[in-house]
């Protein structure tokens, strides 16, 4: 896991070696193990990277790396876990390596195949392959967008690439700025622009996830879609049962792929079930597998703690624990240098939303201190299953429409048991009276924002996964371990995972009172069954609302004073408490100005 670079004069002027070492050591804190820098075709193509190593430590795995007599040359950020059998299957194909490392073998698959490559790979990526006798740039990115990449074109003058926003900072001949209308955007909602490849910021574009770019000299820039996830969807087995078994199957290879590492490896244990799934399958493949270049200490849990306050999860932790006897690492946040840790999380981010990742980022940051560079976690099956509630509000909805009683009785079911037990009295009378009041439509527009232009069921999984939720979730993640030089594994969005959960019937997805119910069918007997009906989802994420109302409040209120968009509330603010909604919309402004 690493963090890449590039810049091409368009021009045809020298590109000097101190602005690609500029530009690719903005992200030192993604590869603090080892940078490297190319400067190629007659100086107008620089390459830069660098290096976090997880898979071969020597040198043979430095980047960029050359393949064919340095006629290609690649950066490359991510795994791509099946690499040894695309390795055995290139050799055949007389390919030789010269490293144990995936990034070669990418160079290879894309020599032998071109851009098919990509449809071989499982895992998650974005790279840069520079063809220096074509002179052409194929740039690329994993088909759910674990691993960013940002670009900047202006005809006639360069093509530049890079991980992180932040880089652009000091890109040579580039005067970063905010974009007011993408800004405008992620204010209405936080989720908005990566789905539609957009950053906050001018002149920055994201490539989307599952496309590819090409940029040569005759024909300029194109991008591609490589992978539909709508193109994959396929038969299934009809009874839960069968589903159950083919899906833990996929999951648990999934997990086994992922521990491949030369270096230590934990899980980011939250207490909710999604993490403690991953947790207990890696613990249990740990126990009864053999397994080759898996470090032995990767069965250690790290999860943060929130002392007296909602968000916390510790007592449900622990039972995960409890069920493997495995070991665990708490991480609690620290108080003393809450404000400096915050303010240099948010400008590392360098995005807007509606909390800091500060408490994300802390976990990995304990993972760091202790000696370990990867986390398996449990990320992205609430998009693929309707593990949120305002999915499963959508779809309460979208049976109301129909008229269809019956279905919003059953998805109602549901929704009560999404709440604390102090608040699912007042939920079930709401939506009893629901099923009886012409009122219904006025009460669900006050839960939801009802922007999503899909109409099946299916829909509302495939829109939250691939446009909306998912693809903000991945870069916050991204943004909170890579401060740490952490690298984060996902076993939910194995690709063959993923096409399998859309390929699932609705009943599967949700049903007999259960989100993610094909997710607790599989895991029965496999973790706690406290937490596997488990239904009341807290998630990671940083008490804005309890700190802006206490720890932080005189140093919000002071940092608002100064700013040029003093928000409206700021009288409230300074006279009061905030609701949850204001905390997070002051946290907004408060984040906009730091990041400027």
């Amino acid at each position: 896991m690493c963090g890449i670079a590039g810049i091409i004069d368009l021009n045809g002027q020298a590109i000097g070696m101190m602005d690609i070492m500029r530009f690719t050591d903005a992200m030192s804190h993604r590869g603090p193990d080892g940078a490297g820098y190319e400067v190629l075709n007659n100086q107008t193509v620089a390459l830069g990277h660098r290096r976090l190593s997880i898979l071969d430590l020597t040198d043979s795995a430095k980047q960029p790396m050359a393949y064919a007599n340095k006629r290609y040359w690649i950066t490359y950020n991510g795994e791509v876990y099946n690499f040894n059998e695309i390795k055995k299957e290139l050799s055949i194909k007389g390919h030789s390596f010269h490293s144990h490392t995936d990034t070669e073998v990418i160079l290879a698959a894309y020599v032998e195949w071109g851009k098919g490559c990509l449809q071989k790979f499982n895992g998650m990526f974005a790279f840069a392959i520079w063809d220096d006798t074509k002179k052409h740039l194929f740039l690329a990115r994993d088909r759910f967008g674990i691993k960013p990449v940002y670009y900047s074109f202006k005809p006639g003058a360069l093509f530049a690439f890079a991980s992180e926003t932040n880089a652009f900072k000091v890109l040579k001949g580039f005067n970063r700025s905010i974009n007011s209308s993408h800004l405008q955007l992620v204010l209405d909602d936080t989720y908005a622009l990566e789905g539609q490849g957009l950053s906050l910021f001018n002149d920055i574009q994201l490539l989307p996830a599952a496309h590819y770019l090409e940029w040569s000299e005759q024909k300029g820039i194109s991008i591609q879609k490589w992978f539909d996830l709508e193109q994959h969807i396929h038969q299934v087995p009809n009874s839960i049962e069968e589903q159950a078994a083919m899906f833990y199957d996929l999951f648990r290879d999934a997990c086994r792929i992922r521990l491949i590492s030369d270096v230590p490896v934990a899980t980011a244990l939250s207490g909710g079930l999604d993490s403690s799934a991953v947790y207990s399958t890696i613990f249990d493949i740990i126990q009864h597998e053999q397994l080759d270049r898996v470090p032995q200490n990767a069965q250690t849990a790290f999860s943060a703690i929130f002392r007296g306050m909602p968000n916390d999860e510790q007592a449900f932790a622990q039972k995960a624990i409890d069920y493997t006897k495995g070991p665990i690492e708490w991480i609690e946040s620290n108080q003393a240098d809450l404000i400096n840790t915050i303010q240099s999380d948010t400008i590392a981010a360098d995005f807007i939303h509606t909390s800091p990742i500060s408490s994300i980022a802390n976990i990995y940051a304990g993972m760091k201190q202790k000696g370990y560079t990867v986390s398996l976690d449990g990320h992205g099956v609430d998009e693929m299953l309707f593990g949120y509630r305002d999915m499963v509000y959508d779809l309460y909805n979208q049976y109301y429409h129909q008229g269809n009683t019956s279905a919003m009785r059953k998805i109602a079911q549901v929704l009560i048991q999404m709440y604390p037990l102090h608040a699912q009295e007042k939920i079930n009378k709401e939506l009893s009276q629901n099923l009886q009041s012409v009122e219904a439509q006025s009460f669900i527009k006050r839960r939801i924002k009802l922007y999503r232009q899909n109409s099946q069921e299916k829909d509302l999984c495939l829109y939250e996964t691939m446009t909306h939720t998912l693809p903000s979730l991945l870069r916050n993640f991204d943004k909170a371990s890579m401060i740490n030089g952490v690298e984060i594994r996902m076993p939910f969005l194995d690709w063959r995972l993923v096409t399998f959960c859309a390929s699932l019937p609705i009943e599967s997805k949700i049903g007999e009172g259960y989100t993610k119910r094909i997710l607790r069918q599989a895991m029965v007997n496999k973790m706690s069954e406290q937490i596997r009906t488990r239904t009341f989802k807290v998630g990671i994420s940083s008490p804005i609302h309890h700190w802006l109302n206490h720890d932080l409040k005189f140093w919000a209120i002071d940092t608002l004073s100064h700013s040029p968009l003093k928000h409206q509330a700021l009288s409230e603010y300074q006279s009061g408490e905030l609701s949850h909604t204001t905390a997070q919309k002051v946290w907004q402004q408060i984040n906009l100005q730091l990041i400027q």
